[in-house]
């Protein structure tokens, strides 16, 4: 018979760390941290695409010009005492801004709750290092999603900086990244190729792009930090759940994305026309974000997909 491996032994942390970790005001902090770093998603979803800086001028209104004051751009609550509005010239802020910085805010928390004060109940260590990099790897992925939304692009400068940051953590700090490097490297790189191969085919074969090497970039990204099993999940995941949700939304006759793809890119062959003649299979739809959406259901339930693959599908990985 052989021998079941006992525990770890619990880490000895400091109970004042513990104290102050878990308590009300640390999962406070952690929901106004999101909350600042939304407001910033806000500026780089808006701003990167149209080429202009992310750090200078700072916040203004998008109507009247004018620039807000540090009362008028506390994250979540100025939307809330303002009404939505611009307190100079009345005009009406979109109501997406309040909406990314309330995901980014529970992104933070929630990912504390996980990384921080669950294993410290747990006695496995202060998590600290893994939250900063589940954050930064989950606040990419939200930036992605709106950004490919709003002009169908995956921004370069979001994703190679973030998986740039995972590599270096994971070769230099393994137990902060949570997986082996040279596998999710590995799974990243098949990724991309496979991408890259799709969309090889379709502009040999039919002159079009099948897919843009933006979401095989993100793909490499999301394989960094998520590892093999991650990376699958995701493309899976991914095509099911895009399927599932842009079918009923075209027959609909709505759109997913905020703008046509001709409006943003021109009038570019490669791209390819709609064909309404062949209903919904000839209408086109960003795919970062169910990749995106994708991604974060294993970072979050990772446990849970590993069991569902390994129960159904006789899969363990």
């Amino acid at each position: 018979m052989a021998a079941v491996a006992s525990p770890p032994a619990p880490v000895h942390v400091d109970p004042f760390w513990i104290e102050a970790l878990s308590s009300p005001w640390a999962k406070l902090l952690a929901l106004v941290w999101g909350a600042i770093w939304g407001s910033f998603a806000n500026v780089v979803i808006y701003r990167l695409p149209r080429g202009m800086s992310v750090v200078s001028p700072g916040s203004r209104c998008g109507h009247c010009g004018t620039p807000l004051g540090v009362v008028d751009n506390v994250p979540l609550l100025s939307y809330l005492v303002l009404r939505g509005r611009c307190r100079h010239c009345k005009q009406p802020y979109g109501v997406r801004y309040v909406v990314v910085e309330a995901m980014a805010a529970a992104l933070s928390m929630s990912l504390y709750l996980a990384d921080v004060v669950v294993p410290l109940m747990q006695g496995e260590g202060i998590g600290l290092a893994t939250y900063a990099l589940d954050f930064l790897f989950a606040w990419a992925l939200l930036v992605v999603t709106f950004v490919d939304l709003d002009v169908w692009i995956i921004p370069d400068a979001v994703v190679l900086p973030t998986a740039a940051v995972g590599v270096v953590v994971g070769a230099f700090f393994p137990d902060v990244l949570g997986r082996p490097l040279v596998p999710s490297l590995v799974a990243g790189v098949g990724a991309y190729a496979v991408f890259y191969a799709i969309r090889w085919f379709y502009l040999r074969f039919r002159g079009i792009e099948g897919l843009g090497l933006g979401d095989a970039k993100l793909l490499f990204m999301i394989a960094v930090y998520l590892g093999p099993a991650g990376v699958l999940w995701t493309i899976g995941a991914g095509a099911m759940q895009g399927v599932l949700v842009s079918v009923p939304l075209l027959l609909s006759g709505r759109e997913l994305a905020n703008t046509a793809l001709e409006e943003v890119h021109g009038d570019d062959p490669e791209l390819g026309h709609e064909d309404p003649d062949a209903g919904v299979t000839g209408r086109r739809v960003p795919f970062g974000p169910f990749l995106a959406l994708a991604a974060l259901e294993f970072l979050y339930f990772e446990p849970f997909i590993r069991a569902w693959a390994h129960r159904f599908l006789g899969v363990a990985w």
